[in-house]
């Protein structure tokens, strides 16, 4: 029986939602497949890119001992994870000699790059690619000439094209969260372990929720793709492969589908708390389809319901129906309030459209939790008036609300990178791209100062119309006082910080505090982009 290694460098929650439908896949064809996951934040990335992610030696060495037999070995990753990947393919080539196929939307828009690493690429869906590859590896045929799979032949690249998209998402089983041969990287202990029910509820995220709790969910996806064309988005970039193909890249799975999975993970880990739906605008689905969800979830599964949305997709009367069943949290992609960088970012609504959104989701207070409302930043086309259009439209918004703030990354073969190497913005793409970090603290002149003090829910409004003042606003532009905006914030995030531990204690919950401790002493701080 063929035998593959999944190694996946992963965000802390270990969804990883590509390698476990990989493992899943495969399994249900027989193959033999050990997952070890790698979870680890990108809190440590500098704006210079000086700072390199790696692994201890010691869990290298068990990794490989994982690996060890295998006929192949799978790395999977994000394009801010590249360091790590890079190191444990190495590894994985130089000490076992085991052939390396790299997957995932990076590679897949960058087949060349990877090749320089890995000895196979997988460009598009890879769970009848990969049970194609292990049968040739195991039977000794070639290699060269399976749809999808790049490799190189005499030192010469072999372009094998593009997978074709699955076009039944239903014919795929459930990502794999059995724990069977699953392993996870765990810092606490130092060593990497089997991943148990127990060690599964430990890493699985906490999210607020009502009178300060946080609930323990399981986050999952029902769709692949996204409607929306944002031009930093890497999503419209693959969807454009396969546009002329017979598969739309946009594709849901069915309601009994999903159902069928939320009632089995529920049953086998009951001390999941929630569902968090992590498709990136859940209120694109048709009416029909949320219909049919609403009714299965009230009466299935019953916990409380987070997810995505957009102002275009939002509408009250998928709202309603949806809250009935138990959705108690809405997160909005806002990204920015200047006419110009939305048309640079392919972003069509209108101010008034995401006031509506956001005046839609106040409305449903109490019932919903506090929004959170996404916004990007340090876009090198964005000029000071530009990000005042953004706080200007933010200071519209009903209170109470928060702040995902994210510096613009030009994610690999994006609309926006392509315009940035165009534009020569674009000198070495490991320190400028893969080692960016996701948030750079909103401190270096006078608008990002008050998009800082947005992220505060109860600054006075009147103060807020004083400081958007137009003459306000000239002196502080002329004048910018970087050194107090600095200083405010770290005023500002200790203050943030002294509120949420005498709220945690208040509140009895001391795996808050003793969970910010450990972060400490592990020294991997989540990207500190969400505020509120």
């Amino acid at each position: 029986m063929p035998k593959l290694t999944l190694f996946s460098p992963t965000p802390p929650d270990l969804s990883a939602f590509g390698v476990r439908s990989l493992s899943a896949s495969l399994k249900a064809a027989g193959h033999d497949v050990r997952l070890v996951l790698f979870p680890g934040s990108i809190g440590l990335l500098q704006e210079d890119g000086s700072f390199i992610y790696h692994y201890p030696e010691h869990i290298v060495d068990e990794a490989l001992d994982l690996a060890a037999g295998s006929d192949l070995v799978g790395v999977s990753f994000f394009t801010n994870y590249f360091d790590r990947a890079v190191q444990l393919t190495r590894a994985v080539r130089e000490r076992l000699g085991i052939p390396v196929i790299w997957g995932g939307i990076h590679t897949t828009v960058k087949p060349r790059e990877a090749l320089e690493y890995a000895d196979f690429v997988c460009r598009g869906e890879g769970e009848t690619a990969l049970a194609e590859l292990l049968d040739a590896l195991a039977a000794g045929r070639p290699t060269d000439a399976i749809a999808g799979v790049w490799t190189r032949r005499d030192g010469e690249i072999v372009d094998n094209g593009l997978r074709p998209l699955l076009p039944d998402l239903d014919a795929l089983p459930f990502f794999d969260f059995s724990g069977e041969n699953h392993f996870v990287h765990a810092p606490e202990t130092g060593h990497i372990v089997a991943l148990s029910a127990d060690v599964l509820k430990r890493a699985l995220p906490l999210v607020p929720y009502r009178h300060g709790r946080l609930l323990r969910v399981y986050r999952t996806m029902t769709d692949r793709g996204c409607p929306h064309g944002c031009a930093y988005c890497n999503v419209p970039t693959v969807k454009a492969l396969f546009r002329d193909g017979p598969t739309p890249y946009f594709r849901n799975r069915s309601v009994p589908h999903v159902m069928a999975e939320l009632r089995e993970i529920t049953a086998r880990y009951p001390f999941i708390e929630g569902i968090q739906l992590f498709d990136d605008t859940f209120f694109s689905r048709k009416m029909d389809w949320l219909r049919d969800f609403a009714v299965a979830y009230k009466k299935d599964i019953g916990l409380p319901l987070f997810c995505q949305a957009s102002p275009t997709t939002l509408d009250a009367e998928k709202l309603d129906l949806l809250i009935d069943a138990g959705l108690c949290y809405v997160e909005m992609g806002i990204q920015t309030g200047s006419p110009k960088i939305r048309k640079i970012f392919h972003r069509p609504e209108s101010d008034d459209k995401v006031l509506a959104g956001a005046r839609l989701l106040h409305s449903r207070q109490p019932k919903l939790l506090t929004p959170d409302y996404h916004v990007i930043i340090d876009s090198p086309w964005e000029e000071p008036e530009d990000l005042l259009d953004t706080v200007r439209l933010l200071a519209k918004l009903p209170k109470p609300f928060g702040l995902a703030i994210a510096s613009l990354v030009y994610f690999p073969e994006t609309e926006l990178y392509r315009r940035a190497r165009v534009e020569g913005r674009i000198h070495d793409e490991e320190t400028e791209i893969y080692r960016r970090p996701f948030y750079i603290p909103p401190r270096r002149n006078y608008p990002s100062f008050l998009l800082y003090l947005l992220t505060f829910q109860h600054i006075p409004k009147a103060f807020l119309r004083f400081l958007l003042l137009p003459r306000v606003v000239a002196f502080f532009s002329r004048t910018n006082p970087t050194v107090l905006y600095r200083a405010a914030y770290v005023v500002g995030e200790a203050i943030r910080l002294s509120a949420k531990g005498l709220s945690a204690i208040a509140g009895g919950d001391v795996s808050r505090i003793t969970g910010y401790f450990r972060r400490l002493i592990l020294r991997d701080p989540v990207a500190a982009g969400r505020k509120g």
